[in-house]
């Protein structure tokens, strides 16, 4: 009976991989990719996977990767300075969500940075403490964290580890075998939508990458061939801006078959480099025929965790600071704490002192500065005054434009074509009108004129194509400011006999 199940979502799509196990011997049993996760529950009941030990890949664009750089520190102090960067460098930084980290320990005699160079160590397994620490840190959103939680908990998983695709197919690549430590290595699969590239260094994942890239049914299309140059050229570049002294010297293609060897000498010839394949299921005891090389990552994850190697991120198990019980330690630690508490009550005893002399002398700058603008304070009050003066005596253009709708001529005859409303001298109201008729112009106009309403002359032209209104008049109306129209609430607007025509 399987005892472990990695699962994985790419592009909306889920691949479930079982295995079972004995000693560090790992044999796979049943693969199976669903287009609607919600089938899994069947799935898991089918196979007989309930209580088994989880492990859930995640693809590179599913969560956010930074590098970071830190001058020598002893590594037991990584976790919170890595927490405490985090901060600032990741863009949808949460608190509580989980942060993991793992030290490119194999960067020798070369850096991310300038102001940190690498060291090249004697031994490549080890990062001594004096020596600048370059690492990728990770961190994933609380929202998915706490949703893999409970699908987990809701189909009856025993969730183990959260991992990276990218890091379990390195894992992979590493325990086939077939990486040259020499070489920095390119690794590249292919999803459906995506092409997750890895750039290797002694084993070890340095830089990762997932481009869109839509996947054919032939791999061996041309077109196809052309985009994926495109991007391996682009993370070439990416690699040797962020990584100096590192540059590609392999690609490797993860699949088999007549189809992937057409692309990888496509990709040779256009790269200009070797490219070589890497069949995830070579060496593998496998049960199921229904795997391919898109299950690479689900393989790496299952082998590492049953053998119980360090894995380069776990988002379910971070990396934190290792607690030090040692007796002496503990005393060294009270001494310092009574050392940083007395010096701390010295320290915040001086600083309120200091902070109280100084918010003397800045409310003493203030007091004589308002002193000085006393006098220009008065004189934009004034101003102040005037302008609300002026506002006060503005049109209410609500009322004018309620009076407008009471003298207008009926739907029949008239129709408003434009209409703007005008603040110059005293206000006026401009529009273009179409009638009926050219006998509805003078009814019109004397509809608008009253005490506080004086329509001027305007243009009368003839609509051509409009059956229903065939004349058109553009008039501007002058308000005065005397008076304001008046406007009924709660009562229908008068109705105004039309004119006879």
């Amino acid at each position: 009976m399987a005892t472990w199940a990695a699962i994985t979502w790419e592009n909306g799509r889920l691949l479930l991989l079982s295995a079972s196990t004995s000693g560090r011997a790992v044999t796979f049993e049943q693969a199976a990719a669903l287009d609607d996760p919600k089938k899994l529950g069947e799935l898991i009941s089918h196979y007989r996977l309930a209580k088994a030990e989880t492990i859930i890949i995640l693809s590179r664009s599913d969560v956010e990767v930074r590098p970071m750089v830190f001058p020598p520190v002893p590594l037991n102090e990584l976790p919170d300075l890595v927490k405490f960067q985090a901060s600032k460098e990741f863009n949808n930084y949460d608190p509580n969500a989980p942060v993991d980290f793992y030290v490119t320990n194999k960067l020798e005699n070369v850096s991310r940075s300038a102001l940190f160079p690498a060291v090249k160590t004697s031994d490549s397994t080890s990062m001594p403490d004096d020596a600048p620490k370059h690492l990728l840190a990770s961190t994933l959103r609380l929202q998915t964290f706490q949703k893999i939680k409970t699908f987990c908990e809701e189909h009856s998983l025993t969730l183990r580890h959260i991992v990276l695709r990218p890091c379990a197919a390195v894992a992979l690549w590493r325990q086939s075998g077939n990486s040259i430590p020499t070489r920095s290595t390119l690794l590249v699969e292919l999803d459906k939508n995506e092409a997750s590239q890895t750039v290797v260094l002694q084993g070890e994942p340095v830089f990762m990458r997932s481009p869109k890239i839509t996947r054919p049914q032939d791999v061996s299309v041309p077109d196809f061939a052309a985009r994926i140059i495109a991007e391996l050229k682009r993370t070439r570049i990416a690699v040797r801006n962020e990584i100096h002294g590192i540059d590609v010297d392999e690609v490797v293609l993860c699949g088999s078959g007549t189809m992937f060897e057409s692309l990888s000498e496509q990709l040779s010839q256009g790269l200009e480099m070797p490219v070589r394949l890497f069949d995830p299921l070579k060496g593998l005891t496998v049960k199921t025929q229904d795997v391919n090389e898109q299950y690479a990552a689900l393989f790496g994850a299952i082998q590492q965790a049953v053998r119980k190697e360090p894995l380069q991120i776990d988002f379910c198990n971070p990396k934190k600071r290792a607690e030090d019980t040692s007796k002496r330690n503990l005393l060294t630690g009270i001494a310092a704490a009574v050392f940083l508490v007395v010096m701390g009550l010295f320290g915040y005893v001086f600083y309120n002192r200091m902070a109280l002399e100084n918010e003397i002398k800045i409310l003493k700058q203030q007091l004589g500065t308002l002193k000085n603008t006393a006098g220009t304070v008065v004189e934009q009050k004034k101003q102040l005054d005037e302008i609300d003066k002026w506002l006060a005596d503005d049109v209410n253009w609500f009322k004018q434009l309620a009076w407008l709708s009471e003298k207008a001529l009926p739907a029949q005859d008239m129709m408003v074509r434009s209409l703007d409303f005008l603040s110059a001298n005293g206000g006026a109201i401009r529009f273009a009108s179409l009638l009926r008729d050219q006998n509805l112009v003078s009814p019109m106009e004397e509809r608008f004129r009253d005490s506080s309403h004086v329509p001027l002359p305007g243009q009368l032209s003839s609509e051509p194509g409009n059956s229903q209104y065939s004349s058109r008049r553009d008039m501007v109306i002058q308000l005065s400011k005397e008076t304001e129209p008046p406007v009924e609430t709660g009562q229908p607007p008068a109705q105004t006999p039309e004119p006879e025509l």
